[in-house]
């Protein structure tokens, strides 16, 4: 814990991805914007990236993004695709100054930061004029897109040292449809080394942790609270289910020390995605984040809706498993004119000083490059305070 005084008092842990939660507020939370501040898009030198969610790591920040692509010296888009990598990035600016936010990417363009298995066409091919790994030689893709960063169960006890885990679902694609989904890996993100010059190292702990029958717990949203990691994932009717952990062993490998929130109750016993008594009620499988909010004491879900649109909306609840209001529109940013104009609305708490008073939101929109026709992203940073 001393390694995150530099940010977070005893207030304000969340900054350092633990919160402290206090009794459940008596009444409904209604969230409302005090004011918003544009900072720009982030910046990213020489890439071309979607969709980045963001982790507080040790003293900076932990982005990982989707698919990426070169941009080359003429400025158009390169053909290879990596379809995920990672970057660091310092904090935002105060509001009355909002300069925009630099990405680093001290590994360059291509490694991939979260590894594909042997059969998922790791050695890459090209398929409608994109090549990388994933892409099948029938057109077809392997995607790693993850929704959400690892989620950090460790920092110390040396200068740098991070320990975390993140989950990735295995699907098929063509186009956007998914021809099937084999299951969730979990992979094990680890530092050992401070400051921005290394990206963390991760390796596939255990393959399939979730089966294709099981929920993927984790790959929705996650937030450490009183020493319990909660870990969301959809259900096949769009909405959330919710899995806990309790950290005293510092681990999300072992799955016996999972418990599942089914039927109102919790349970050591896994259900199928099908069990009907696990989803959320006014809960979305959308891209979103979770967190929690000291000001209101509560859970806060902040996401987007369906394409083509690029409006954020929020969701509270006193406790993990709900009950959880339904979902208020916020904020509508500007959508580009690319394939997919807008998609991919985020919270970003890891950029906050973890009291509640403010959030930090992006999401994607895209516009077509001239000299390819690939897309093109742009991900702009805006500060929002609340009331």
């Amino acid at each position: 814990m001393a390694a995150c005084l530099f940010r977070c008092s005893a207030a304000a842990l969340l900054a350092c991805g633990i919160a402290l939660a206090s009794n459940a507020p008596s009444k409904v939370v209604t969230p409302v914007v005090a004011k918003t501040t544009m900072y720009g898009n982030l910046i990213d030198p020489g890439l071309n990236r979607d969709s980045c969610t963001s982790a507080l790591w040790y003293n900076n920040v932990l982005w990982v993004c989707r698919d990426t692509q070169q941009v080359l010296k003429n400025g158009s888009i390169g053909h290879n695709i990596v379809a995920n990598t990672a970057s660091f990035s310092g904090f935002p600016t105060n509001p009355s100054r909002p300069d925009q936010l630099t990405l680093l990417s001290p590994q360059g363009f291509g490694p991939l930061f979260y590894a594909f298995q042997e059969d998922e066409c790791l050695p890459g091919s090209c398929g409608d004029n994109v090549c990388g790994p994933g892409v099948c030689a029938d057109g077809t893709r392997w995607v790693g897109w993850p929704d959400t960063t690892p989620l950090v169960v460790r920092r110390g006890p040396l200068n740098g040292w991070v320990d975390a885990y993140g989950f990735m679902a295995r699907q098929h694609l063509t186009g956007l449809t998914v021809l099937n989904s084999t299951g969730n890996d979990l992979f094990h993100v680890i530092s050992r080394v401070a400051g921005e010059e290394v990206i963390p190292n991760t390796a596939m702990t255990i393959a399939n942790f979730w089966s294709a029958t099981e929920i993927g717990y984790g790959t929705a949203c996650h937030v450490i609270v009183d020493g319990y990691a909660y870990l969301w994932g959809g259900t096949p009717d769009a909405k959330l289910a919710l899995a806990r952990v309790d950290l005293s062993s510092g681990t999300l490998d072992y799955r016996p020390s999972y418990e599942f929130y089914v039927n109102g109750k919790w349970t050591r016993t896994t259900p199928l995605n099908t069990d009907p008594t696990i989803a959320l009620p006014n809960t979305s499988s959308k891209q979103g984040t979770i967190y929690y909010s000291p000001k209101w004491e509560s859970f806060v879900w902040i996401g987007g809706d369906s394409f083509p649109n690029a409006n954020a909306y929020i969701s509270t609840a006193p406790k993990a498993e709900g009950p959880w209001t339904a979902a208020q529109e916020f904020y509508s940013g500007t959508v580009g004119n690319g394939t997919l104009p807008a998609y991919s609305a985020l919270a970003h708490p890891s950029l906050t000083d973890g009291t509640g008073d403010y959030i930090f939101i992006t999401w994607t929109k895209t516009y077509p490059d001239p000299a390819t026709g690939f897309d093109v992203y742009e991900q702009p940073l805006v500060r929002v305070d609340w009331k």
